[in-house]
């Protein structure tokens, strides 16, 4: 197992679905990010799209057990995101929607399996052995 893969997958993956997040939010307007459904969905279609292409390039990359790495790396990510939720809604009051979090929930799931089986056929449709990150 690489253990600090999957803290770097997992933080990644964390900070670039924050960012994806921030700058929407800067674009559209912090007073209609709530009141929009259209900016809501497209908002979870990037971070679907953002977690695919991180699941993808983690399982090019893995060469041993990519399936055990993704949902390590899925669990610790999952781990961090509701710290970070129940942290807010403890000291910001930020209430946490479980509905929302089901439907992320589920796209990440999909992503996991998605992007590691991708990965793992474009590694042995290339025949590339490459160990490096």
């Amino acid at each position: 197992m690489n253990y600090s893969r999957i803290v770097i997958f997992s933080i990644s993956n964390y900070l670039l679905l924050v960012v994806a997040s921030t700058i929407a939010t800067l674009i559209v307007g912090a007073d209609n990010t709530t009141q929009s459904y259209s900016f809501i969905a497209s908002l979870e279609g990037v971070g679907f799209l953002v977690s695919l292409i991180l699941f993808f390039y983690l399982s090019y990359k893995q060469i041993n057990q990519p399936y055990k790495h993704a949902f390590y790396v899925a669990i610790l990510y999952w781990v961090i995101s509701l710290s970070i939720s129940l942290l807010m809604k403890i000291s910001l009051s930020i209430p946490i929607a479980p509905l929302a979090l089901l439907f992320q929930f589920v796209l990440y799931v999909i992503a996991v399996f998605l992007g590691t089986f991708g990965g793992i056929k474009l590694r042995q449709k290339l025949g590339s052995r490459i160990k490096a990150i």
